[in-house]
């Protein structure tokens, strides 16, 4: 059996998994990252979890073809570091010399939300369009862009960073430094916040009865319940009308936690982007949900060689 090693190194998680050649997650592990660890420790425990994956499925590392690694932040242009991520705090981090150390195969180096692209490119939403723009919506707000067939990465590496579009200019801080990037109003960090306000500012709301006057539990579906979703939606149409303007894809692909929503998401996002996108009388891009799921990112990965070679 041919196969592919993908690796996610992430805030919360190190996650490993087994890719065959067409892109078909077939096996996975994952624990605890730790994140705020020293790079050494996080890139120990991801090859201790690639070793017990082999053990499980009675493979041997000598016939992988390759390792993909997955990380948050930008990569260098040579695919073997990643300069910065504000997630984990690495800063020009060695991550391919570290996996080195324990392994022989060829290891490439790629920021995660790329990744997630590449997976849908090959075999999720976006699967033989040769653009798409892909969205994925947690905690912050990422992104991967296909062009050609092709992750397109910009010059020296850092470009396609989405979540950094401003929207409103009178907005939030946003971690970047700017204000009111698209990832301050549409992240579901974003989108709990603002459902959380409301609930404070009225306590007899439908919100404090969806959650049961417990604030902790509110999550990103909580403002849908409430139908709270108008401004979100709005703000979503302003940033993906923005990328349609300037990428024009075939489809825009949105992936995260938010997406359960389904057409409800993405019904009055279609309609808004309907009069809003400068082409509209003779191209629209389709809009779709992630069909790959928490499985993109260790798909995307692994497949990073094949795009590599291309």
């Amino acid at each position: 059996m041919k196969y592919s090693i993908g690796v996610a190194l992430g805030a919360k998680f190190i996650q490993v998994g087994l890719v065959d050649k067409n892109g078909r997650l077939l096996a996975r592990k994952k624990v605890e990252s730790q994140s705020k660890r020293d790079l050494k420790e996080i890139v120990a425990d991801a090859a201790d979890l690639i070793n017990q994956l082999l053990d499980d499925e009675e493979l041997d590392i000598r016939n992988a073809k390759s390792i993909g690694v997955a990380c948050p932040g930008v990569p260098d242009e040579e695919g073997s570091k990643i300069v910065k991520t504000y997630v984990m705090n690495l800063y020009n981090a060695p991550i391919k010399e570290e996996f080195k150390v324990y392994f022989d195969n060829p290891i490439y180096v790629e920021n995660d939300a790329r990744c997630i692209a590449l997976a849908e490119s090959v075999a999720g939403a976006a699967e033989g369009l040769e653009h798409s723009v892909t969205i994925n919506i947690g905690t912050g707000i990422s992104g991967g862009i296909i062009i050609d067939g092709k992750i397109y990465s910009g010059f020296e590496g850092a470009g396609a960073v989405l979540g950094h579009m401003v929207i409103d200019k009178n907005g939030k801080k946003c971690t970047c430094g700017r204000t009111g990037c698209f990832e301050t109003v549409c992240s579901a960090k974003a989108l709990i916040e603002a459902t959380r306000e409301v609930a404070l500012n009225d306590p007899e709301s439908a919100i404090m009865k969806i959650c049961e006057n417990d604030l902790s539990s509110v999550n990103e579906i909580t403002a849908y319940k409430a139908m709270l979703l108008g401004e979100y939606t709005d703000n979503m149409s302003v940033a993906l009308t923005n990328l349609a303007n300037i990428l024009m894809p075939e489809v825009i692909v949105l992936s995260g936690g938010i997406t359960a929503l389904g057409e409800n998401l993405l019904k009055p996002i279609r309609e808004k982007m309907k009069e809003t996108v400068f082409s509209r009388e003779t191209t629209l891009p389709m809009l779709k949900l992630s069909e790959m799921g928490s499985a993109s990112v260790l798909v995307g990965a692994g497949m990073l060689e094949t795009y590599k070679r291309q």
